[in-house]
């Protein structure tokens, strides 16, 4: 009897064990599939610039491609990347680079100018106050990049570095 009792016991235990952790994956997954069409299109947002003005969706520049880049300073592969964004700015006329970090504004514009993307037309550095580009826009990582079309619709979704002829590979594919 109490063998019996034990086996009904374990039996109880795994069936609530499974339905929970398959009402977990179901519930991660559904997450993830309505943040995955959050992003097809560029999505609301607002920080600000360099100058403390916000900055929304309404600033881009119509027509052209955006590509965002979630950055920290004192990361190695957001330096090699910058680097690569610079040395290459003439093959990016018809787009525009939305860099976005969290770290102190003063912090932003001195990577902005150590790699010479500071006071470029299409470059433009932006400061999360709120620490809510992560959540918004799914960056999980460090370097995040999000590379959107001229109508605002996702072409590619980077974890990871980068440099500027994987971009404009992306870029290409999508003309």
């Amino acid at each position: 009897m109490r063998k019996k009792s034990i086996l009904i016991l374990v039996v109880i235990v795994v069936i609530g064990l499974l339905s929970y952790l398959g009402f977990n994956v179901i519930s991660k997954a559904k997450e993830k599939n309505k943040i995955a069409k959050q992003l097809e299109i560029i999505p609301e947002f607002e920080f600000l610039t360099l100058e403390q003005k916000p900055f929304t969706k309404a600033n881009l520049k119509p027509k052209t491609n955006s590509i965002f880049i979630y950055f920290n300073s004192e990361c190695d592969f957001c330096q090699h990347e910058a680097q690569s964004i610079s040395d290459n700015l003439n093959s990016f006329k018809n787009g525009q680079f939305i860099f976005v970090s969290t770290e102190p504004i003063a912090t932003i514009k001195k990577f902005s100018e150590q790699y010479n993307l500071n006071n470029q037309q299409n470059i433009t550095f932006l400061y999360d106050s709120n620490s809510t580009f992560s959540s918004r826009f799914d960056a999980n990582s460090i370097p995040y990049l999000l590379i959107y079309d001229q109508n605002q619709k996702l072409i590619k979704k980077h974890k990871g570095q980068l440099n500027a002829n994987g971009i404009l590979g992306v870029l290409k594919e999508n003309d």
